[in-house]
């Protein structure tokens, strides 16, 4: 857990992370493809910045958005990506929360 969880009294583990690009009109295709990925910790997916590919101007500023096991639906869709080998596209998850 990190300085900052502790001042914000975040003690509840990370359910999964969530790739996002943010509203920069100038993303480029390999980030924009990546986007609203989501994954468990246990996944071998390494999480932004894009490192290989990315053409992004001033390189990749995609960010990780993290959803706590205490928060809304935290768990649940945790437990719907590991079953789906611990990554899920955008579309995917897209899907999976518009159901």
């Amino acid at each position: 857990m990190g300085l900052l969880d502790k001042l914000l009294g975040r003690g509840e583990p990370v359910a999964y992370q969530t790739w996002h690009v943010g509203s920069s009109p100038q993303v480029c295709a390999a980030c924009r493809k990546l986007d609203g990925t989501s994954w468990v910790a246990e996944a071998d997916f390494k999480g932004p910045p894009l490192r290989d590919g990315c053409t992004c101007p001033g390189g990749c500023a995609c960010r990780v958005l993290v959803v706590r096991a205490d928060e809304a639906w935290g768990p649940g869709n945790a437990e719907w990506i590991r079953k789906r080998g611990g990554v899920v596209t955008g579309e995917q998850m897209e899907k999976f929360l518009s159901s």
